[in-house]
């Protein structure tokens, strides 16, 4: 017998490696195509949007280097459409649009805004102005305005006067925008020259001092301070003293040199203690010194026996002002 053959011998024809391995994918389903379309049209949009956006990049860039005046042509032609106003203060757009007086028709890139801004610093009641370009056709305005302390007559050179507003830091300058109660309300400067500078005045100093004095009246003891009609600065410099006129007093001296507090809070208690006299009223209360407050009353040509110095609380008044009656 044979012995059967080992299955190394076995006919190549019928070895496992003569099997064929193929097997056909399945067919792709119709979403499936769906998808994997809207993935590469997704991935295509992009690649095309970086493109383009180099592409303009490169274009612009170009263009600024070898044909500026034609970007500033186009951008030349879109004329000033709208200004806006931006302000801390009371000036209103007409005001502004008006001062500016922009030629109809002017473009954002042709106009001359240092010469502009000039415009506007030109009038005393304007702090700080900024101009600013907002493409492609607005032009901003940002005002800082001052605020006015005091009130001054300015003569002028045909004899005539005209009413100024002084404001902390002692410009002089003529008032747009403001309420007339307002105005009304600010105490009368006296003892003061003004001295042209420019189109304007220059600085009138020491107005910081005053400025605190009746900031300090009007928050503490506004019932003081609505009776208060011209405040002197004729002392100041050889005395740092402030003298006010007011409705009931015509004469209270203040001392820069002191606490404007406690000098009110004094004048408050004088006024309240002089309010029961039999005098008709007084004439002066000095509160420069330490210690004590001489006073004179209405008919004496002398101060008085000086009024006690102690701390004293501030209040409202009871007696009632001309103003009240």
């Amino acid at each position: 017998m044979k012995p059967s053959p080992s299955p190394s011998a076995e006919s190549p024809g019928r070895s496992w490696r003569t099997i064929r391995q193929e097997v056909s994918s399945p067919a792709m389903s119709q979403r499936g195509r769906r998808r994997r379309l809207i993935a590469w049209l997704k991935v295509t949009a992009a690649v095309a949007s970086v493109s383009l956006a180099g592409w303009g990049i490169y274009a612009v860039a170009d263009t600024w280097s070898s044909d500026r005046a034609a970007l500033a042509t186009a951008v030349h032609s879109a004329p000033v459409r709208e200004t806006v106003l931006i302000t801390d203060g009371v000036l209103g757009h007409k005001w502004v649009s008006e001062v500016l007086g922009l030629p109809r028709g002017a473009s954002l890139m042709t106009l001359d805004l240092p010469a502009l801004r000039d415009k506007l610093l030109a009038h005393g009641q304007i702090r700080v102005a900024v101009l600013t370009r907002s493409f492609p056709d607005t032009l901003v305005v940002t005002l800082q305005e001052r605020s006015p302390v005091a009130r001054i007559q300015a003569g002028q050179g045909d004899g005539t006067t005209q009413q100024l507003l002084v404001a902390k830091d002692g410009v002089a300058y003529e008032a747009f925008g403001y309420d007339k109660p307002l105005l009304a309300s600010l105490p009368w400067l006296d003892g003061v020259r003004l001295v042209k500078a420019g189109k304007g005045y220059a600085p009138i100093p020491g107005m910081a001092d005053v400025s605190a004095l009746l900031s300090t009246a009007q928050l503490q003891a506004p019932h003081l301070y609505q009776n208060w009609l011209i405040v002197s600065l004729a002392r100041l410099e050889e005395a740092d003293e402030i003298v006010v006129k007011a409705q009931d007093v015509p004469q209270v001296v203040f001392s820069r040199k002191r606490d404007y507090f406690k000098q009110i809070a004094r004048l408050d208690y004088v006024l309240d203690a002089a309010g029961s006299l039999p005098e008709p009223g007084l004439q002066s209360v000095n509160l420069t010194l330490d210690g004590q407050v001489p006073v004179r009353l209405l008919g004496s040509a002398e101060e008085t026996t000086p009024a006690p110095a102690t701390p004293f609380p501030l209040h409202p008044s009871q007696r009632k002002s001309q103003r009240d009656l």
